[in-house]
């Protein structure tokens, strides 16, 4: 049988069963509701995450001076392949040069053997 304390007085129609087995009392919410406080804004950006701030700008930083390096690198190429076209229209010069001197220096030797060959006839001649 239960042992029921007598000292223990209940309200009338309940039971010390379910007192025991009643909640504790709550307790209240971390944070504190003021009735008067204006609403949060909804539409409002949250804080920029720096790190992705940051990354980005190194990111954007990083292109712009790629960009920068590629131009100046075709700048360069367009200069080198502006001198190789004049060396080369100059190689071109000099090559048709040595070529018609070649063949000034072969008419002249030509011309010479031939007035070798008048001389020859003209001393047989006397």
């Amino acid at each position: 049988m239960l042992a029921v304390d007598p000292s223990v007085t209940s309200a009338p129609g309940s039971s010390v069963e379910g007192r025991a087995s009643s909640a504790p009392a709550p307790t209240p919410p971390p944070f504190s509701y003021e009735p008067n406080a204006t609403p949060l804004d909804d539409t409002a950006e949250t804080v920029p995450d720096t790190a992705a701030t940051f990354a980005q700008a190194f990111a954007r930083r990083a292109e712009v001076l790629l960009l920068a390096q590629q131009s100046q690198q075709q700048a360069m190429q367009l200069q080198i392949d502006r001198v190789k076209d004049d060396f080369n229209a100059t190689q071109e010069e000099r090559s048709e040069q040595l070529r018609e001197m070649n063949a000034l220096r072969d008419m002249a030797l030509a011309q010479a053997k031939q007035d070798d060959e008048v001389l020859k006839k003209y001393i047989a001649m006397i």
